[in-house]
């Protein structure tokens, strides 16, 4: 048995994995998440900035020592969005890998999909064709595969942190149409798939269920999608927070990240989606297991 660890520095999240490889298989152990947001400043100005990147830097040395205390064997990093479209963004890779001790690789969109893919297939994958996407805070990923064959795959600008920029607090109608505009404006690039199972991961999925329910069911339907919608728009996102037990950044990504879900649900025909708590840090260790040190390529 090896214990491995994986930590993304994502657009809303810098999230640590530590999990036990057996047989090529993995078990996760621990899970430690900041929420700095990086996406949002980027959206706004083009950079992470020299705010951005100090918030980044404790974010990431605070999950990364949260996970050491499970003394994993191995480390490996990434940053996606956010990172990929700062213009500071070789700036903030140096210091961070300075920081954690480790190289933090910059994903490219195509890299993203396909380690997003691998870790949710791992779990999720049936022989009929079926739709993973993952929901981050500045972009989307998309892929349609058969089994664990990939027939088509996109990155799409459009996340929940970014999107949420475009609500008050707490939101009114008229918001929630215009980023529903601005999600269809993106999604219509998506193929003609009917896929028959759509399988979602990312913080808006997994943090929806415990919306939805105490149980946090991994199956969520389009009206339980849409009365999660109105819980998370009742009260100011600080209530809300308070309530449900999670960060007030949360509540707000995910106010965006729902529409998000619900559009996708309309495009593949489905009526429920399924949960997967499996992703992007499952698919970069599995790939760490696979190729080694070149499992960012």
């Amino acid at each position: 048995m090896t214990r491995l660890a994986a930590v993304d520095v994502g657009s809303n999240t810098v999230h640590a994995l530590v999990a036990d490889a057996v047989g090529g298989q993995l078990k996760d152990v621990a899970s430690c998440v900041e929420m700095p947001q990086l996406g949002v400043e980027v959206a706004r100005t083009g950079r992470l900035g020299p705010a951005g990147i100090k918030g980044a830097l404790a974010a990431l040395e605070r999950v990364v020592a949260e996970a050491r205390q499970h003394r994993f064997d191995h480390l490996v990093a990434g940053a996606t969005a956010a990172v990929r479209n700062a213009a500071d963004s070789a700036e903030f890779l140096e210091l961070a890998s300075r920081a954690i001790g480790v190289p933090v690789r910059l994903l490219d969109e195509e890299r993203e999909a396909e380690l997003s893919f691998l870790g949710v297939a791992s779990r999720h994958a049936v022989r009929e064709r079926w739709l993973m996407a993952d929901l981050g805070g500045a972009s989307l990923e998309v892929v349609v595969a058969r089994g664990r064959d990939i027939t088509w795959q996109r990155s799409l600008p459009v996340g929940s942190g970014v999107l949420s920029i475009h609500l008050s607090d707490p939101p009114v109608r008229e918001e929630r149409e215009e980023i529903r505009r601005r999600a269809v404006a993106v999604l219509h690039n998506l193929p003609e798939a009917d896929p028959r199972r759509l399988v979602a991961t990312g913080g808006t999925a997994t943090n929806l269920r415990q919306v939805v329910a105490q149980s946090r069911p991994n199956i969520l339907t389009t009206k339980q999608l849409l009365e999660a919608a109105d819980r998370l728009d009742e009260h100011p996102a600080l209530d809300v927070a308070k309530h449900l037990g999670l960060p007030e950044p949360r509540v707000k990504a995910m106010r965006a990240g729902v529409e998000v879900l619900l559009l996708l649900l309309d495009w593949c025909g489905l009526t429920q989606l399924q949960v997967s708590v499996e992703g992007l840090r499952h698919g970069m260790l599995l790939a760490y297991l696979e190729r080694g040190d070149d499992w960012y390529h």
